[in-house]
């Protein structure tokens, strides 16, 4: 007979009593007695260390540079920008801007040149029809990521993202969907009027999307969906000082942020760069 998969229990599953009792819990796939043992696996989970593999990226171009390559600025232009910029303490896409300089349209062009992806000078709403219905709209928020159109076949998902290119978030989006993230520059206001109007649409019992302050209240949560469903499937990732975890159970699926005690840079507004 196999045991708890709780190295700190390690009872046998005792396959002749009740059958309620005699299932348990699944956990990732292993046996646990009781919804106890499960949340004390979450939390071993959540506490690990994540791996950190490749080698830093090197820094990207600065705006200047890259708006003067495009021919969208002067010497001179930037200059004046930039001596500006110094007393008003804006942004230099804002900067450029606001002196009338550049166009909103290049700004977005050179931003999406320094951020290594696609841009959208416009983009019609109705195409968000297109997109996935199992991100839940306080995930969206969360990863500064509008998903607007899948591709099944190669599994890939266009997402509409602000400046600087969240980098991070879509590693996470990655990791916890198995979804391949394309990025797709806008300008701000662009992003969030279609913030405004995405919908999460699941096919399959949602049991929502939950803020949490600390990771033994998302394990607490994991083990409470374990209990109802009896067979879970968990996943999580790091980002910006925050832990997403998605549970997904045969009867319903859940998405757990982990907030930090710091300002959470996903939730603040959105401004020009």
């Amino acid at each position: 007979m196999p045991r708890c998969a709780d190295t700190t229990c390690g009872r046998w599953r005792p396959e002749r009593l009740a059958p309620r009792w005699a299932t348990g819990l699944r956990f990732n796939e292993r046996w646990y007695c009781s919804r106890e043992c499960v949340e004390n696996a979450v939390k071993a989970r959540l506490d690990a260390p994540s791996p950190t593999t490749g080698v830093p990226a090197l820094p990207p171009l600065r705006l200047g540079v890259l708006l003067r390559h495009l021919g969208a600025v002067t010497e001179d232009q930037l200059a004046q920008a930039l001596a500006a910029q110094r007393s008003s303490g804006c942004r230099l896409g804002e900067e450029l801007q606001r002196l009338a300089l550049v166009s909103k349209d290049a700004i977005l062009r050179a931003l999406a040149a320094q951020g290594g992806v696609r841009y959208l000078a416009s983009f019609e709403i109705s195409r968000l029809a297109q997109g996935p219905d199992w991100l839940p709209e306080d995930t969206v928020q969360a990863l500064g990521l509008v998903p607007f159109e899948l591709d099944e076949s190669e599994r890939r998902i266009k997402v509409l993202c602000t400046a600087p290119v969240p980098r991070a978030a879509l590693r996470a989006l990655t990791k916890l969907t198995s979804w391949l993230p394309e990025a797709y520059l806008v300008d701000d206001t662009v992003w969030a009027d279609a913030m405004r109007v995405y919908r999460s649409r699941g096919e399959t019992t949602n049991a929502g999307s939950a803020h949490v302050s600390n990771l033994a209240a998302a394990a607490s949560r994991v083990a409470d969906v374990a209990l109802a469903d009896r067979a879970i499937t968990m996943r999580h990732a790091s980002y910006e000082g925050h832990t997403w975890v998605r549970v997904e159970g045969p009867q319903q699926w859940s998405d757990v942020w982990v907030t930090s005690t710091q300002e959470d840079p996903c939730l603040v507004e959105h401004t020009a760069h």
